[in-house]
């Protein structure tokens, strides 16, 4: 699991038993994965960041390791996060949420096909 967001969440994933691969933002991201040799099952990301949005991440991304799943996150809603260009498909997660929520949204977006 690869995610592009800060604090104690790679803690809690660790937690459970993800392996996690922290990046300071977008850039940041496709760097550390470009070479990983492992599938990436998913990527945990803002929709809203600076230099690159979460939706340009995925569709970067997907060139590199097509495999992995994405699950965007976000505290805009409404026309401002439609605006950012989410992907069709893409669950998103939104800002606050419980631990709870965090494990059952990771947990259903990899059982997805």
């Amino acid at each position: 699991m690869m995610r592009s967001c800060a604090g104690s969440l790679g803690r809690i994933l660790e937690e459970q038993g993800y392996m996690v691969i922290e990046a300071e933002d977008a850039h940041s991201a496709l760097e550390r994965t470009a070479s990983h040799r492992t599938s990436l099952d998913l990527v945990l990301t803002d929709v809203v960041m600076r230099g690159m949005s979460g939706p340009e991440l995925a569709s970067r991304f997907m060139d590199l390791h097509p495999e992995a799943k994405f699950l965007y996150m976000s505290g805009y809603t409404g026309e401002f996060v439609v605006n950012h260009g989410l992907s069709e498909g893409i669950p998103l997660l939104e800002k606050p949420f419980t631990r709870a929520a965090l494990l059952r949204a990771i947990q259903t977006t990899l059982q997805t096909r």
